[in-house]
């Protein structure tokens, strides 16, 4: 299960092939879909993927024109500590965000629901 449909991926060969391979999967921003309407969506977001990487291109080759620097290193490695207070900040983030998400846990399994099972696709 996927949240939407190119997030699987930004390639209509993977995705067709991903198909292919009879793998199941639902993308739920697309619940429905079928062979041709996941392909849509895919062809889409294989396009998006090269006009981003296009503008990305022309935006460093326009900065480096201005001669901003680009990449590398910027003066200052990271120490441990700084590591490990990015390490802490991550782990509180993810502490946190577990700790939103119990009560609609206890909803699903209240409502008996235990595991999880993909509904059956055509």
């Amino acid at each position: 299960m996927i949240a939407k449909l190119d997030r699987l991926a930004r390639n209509v060969a993977f995705v067709s092939a991903l198909m292919e391979s009879r793998v199941d999967f639902v993308a739920c921003d697309l619940p429905t879909a079928n062979k041709l309407t996941i392909h849509i969506p895919a062809a889409v977001a294989e396009h998006e993927a090269h006009a981003i990487s296009a503008r990305t291109k022309a935006a460093l080759a326009a900065a480096k024109a201005r001669g901003t620097r680009l990449g590398g290193f910027r003066g200052r490695a990271g120490t441990s500590a700084d590591c490990e207070r990015a390490r802490a900040a991550q782990r509180s983030l993810a502490d946190q965000r577990a700790r939103d998400l119990i009560p609609t846990i206890r909803t699903i399994e209240a409502a008996g629901h235990t595991r999880f099972a993909p509904s059956a696709r055509s």
